[in-house]
């Protein structure tokens, strides 16, 4: 069983960001965020809805009420979405990391802007 603490650490570490990084995104100090790590305190319902919209994963996920971090839902893809999806598919298994890579750096380029 994982806790709330490990869960964060986990989606945060995956994304090669640092504590200061993710709390700056979700609007909390590095040592609040370093106490949700380590099971020390638990955030308010605001707080955890921004931790799931950020790390893009379900409540239900990191109050350890699933395994699975994703909502399944039929997605409508636009002509862009599937042919990124194409050509995506093709590419070499040593590639697909590095196009996730950067897409999740340019999202968060974005999302800098955007403050």
């Amino acid at each position: 069983m994982s806790t709330f603490g490990t869960k964060i650490r986990s989606l945060r570490e995956s994304l090669e960001l640092s504590q200061q990084e993710v709390s700056e995104k979700i609007g909390c100090s590095s040592k609040v965020l370093s106490n949700y790590e380590l099971d020390k305190r638990e955030p308010d319902f605001e707080t955890l809805i921004k931790l799931c919209d950020f790390f893009n994963v379900t409540a239900d996920y990191l109050l350890d009420r699933t395994d699975n971090p994703k909502y399944f839902k039929e997605m409508v893809l636009n002509a862009q979405s599937e042919s990124l999806l194409y050509y995506f598919d093709k590419l070499p298994e040593q590639y697909k990391n590095d196009v996730i890579r950067y897409a999740k750096l340019n999202l968060l380029d974005s999302k800098n802007v955007d403050r």
